[in-house]
């Protein structure tokens, strides 16, 4: 099977157009595991209706008066005071609320910036402790496969997990096709379930689409 799988990805990076825009034209495998490899993860949470997961335990809604509330957890500690005005040593769940769409810009990639908005007049800041919040299970699980795995697995519309891995050919081939098809078919080896080859052009705005040749490294060593 990681034969075929290494076949298929060396096929599929010999298929990419020579571009000076390499970055874009990739090389992608979409890995699926077994209906039965994550049963022991906690369910995920949620802060309720309305609200769309945009990062790792961070949440935005839109509400109908023209606010947008962000739900942050695990956050801090940072040099500023604690929820209850002592000295910030432990871990808290920000909800924040605002009119103003800038104290979200960070919101899809350093979360924990939200805190940027403390004290400001027309912001609406709830914290709660971490320790005991019902998302503090699943996190403190995932934390775990990361640090022994590596890497993060999807929860996908399905129900099951997946982990999607690209390179771009064109950038490298030693960079790009065969650490992929070594992570792959160590990543197939470990865990089993299934792998689609394709070839794909990423959005210009979609830096993310191609896993870092670290993670590929990485994922080697499983």
């Amino acid at each position: 099977m990681n034969r075929s799988l290494t076949r298929n990805i060396i096929r599929a990076a010999r298929r990419t157009p020579d571009s000076d825009q390499g970055f874009r034209h990739l090389v992608q495998v979409e890995h699926t595991f077994p209906g039965d490899t994550f049963t022991d993860a906690p369910a995920p949470w949620s802060p309720g209706e309305g609200f769309t997961e945009v990062a790792g335990g961070a949440w935005l809604r839109r509400n109908s008066d023209g606010t947008q509330t962000a739900v942050v957890t695990d956050v801090g500690p940072k040099q500023l005071p604690a929820a209850d005005g002592g000295v910030w040593t432990e871990e808290e769940v920000w909800t924040v609320t605002s009119a103003d769409s800038e104290v979200f810009a960070w919101l899809d990639d350093k979360p924990h910036r939200v805190t940027w908005a403390l004290g400001r007049a027309d912001v609406e800041i709830v914290r709660e402790p971490f320790t005991g919040h019902p998302h503090e299970t699943e996190a403190h699980y995932w934390h775990e496969f990361y640090t022994r795995h590596w890497f993060m697995p999807e929860l996908r519309t399905d129900g099951r997990y997946g982990l999607t891995l690209a390179c771009a050919p064109n950038d490298s081939w030693e960079l790009g096709p065969r650490p992929l098809a070594d992570a792959c078919g160590r990543l197939m080896a470990a865990f089993g379930g299934r792998a689609v080859v394709r070839n794909v052009v990423a959005d210009d705005a979609d830096w993310r689409t191609p896993a870092p040749v670290s993670l590929m490294r990485r994922l080697t060593r499983i």
